[in-house]
């Protein structure tokens, strides 16, 4: 075999590795990304449930709050720019004046300390994916992490 032969045979063989390894990293990406879809169904569900149970009697059923006792939700600044923080407030509470949208709420909310992290992130994810809110997943490691940092 000539040299010529030997390097067109070592480029065919490269190219024919470089395109199953390519087609395997798709491969792996779809079932990844089907993987959080089917994630992020089974939280929203989850979460809509807990949040029903906890929250929606201050917060309503909507996310609009309540006047000006109770913060809205629905494309609430305050939850929608820190999650960590958030996280932290449905497990440990709150109990310092925010502001949210523009608008000043001093209202104590109750800890969840109940609440494992998983529904927590499945809480979380539920009010940061509803009335337009759209965050995506809360994966239960971050939030786990997230949670350990609490004040």
């Amino acid at each position: 075999m000539t040299n010529l032969s030997k390097a067109l045979s070592a480029l065919i063989f490269g190219i024919a590795i470089a395109g199953c390894s390519s087609q395997s990293s798709n491969q792996e990406n779809a079932e990844s990304n089907d993987q959080d879809d089917m994630r992020l169904k089974q939280y929203m569900v989850k979460g809509r449930e807990l949040y029903t149970l906890y929250c929606a009697n201050c917060h309503q059923q909507d996310g609009t709050g309540l006047a000006s006792l109770f913060p809205p939700l629905a494309g609430s600044d305050y939850l929608l720019s820190d999650l960590e923080r958030a996280a932290c407030v449905i497990k440990k509470g709150l109990f310092d004046e925010i502001t949210v949208n523009g608008k000043t709420y001093n209202q104590m909310m109750p800890a969840n300390e109940q609440l494992a992290p998983l529904e927590v992130a499945e809480v979380l994810t539920y009010i940061t994916n509803s009335w337009g809110n759209e965050q995506g997943l809360s994966n239960v490691k971050e939030v786990e992490l997230w949670l350990l940092k609490c004040e």
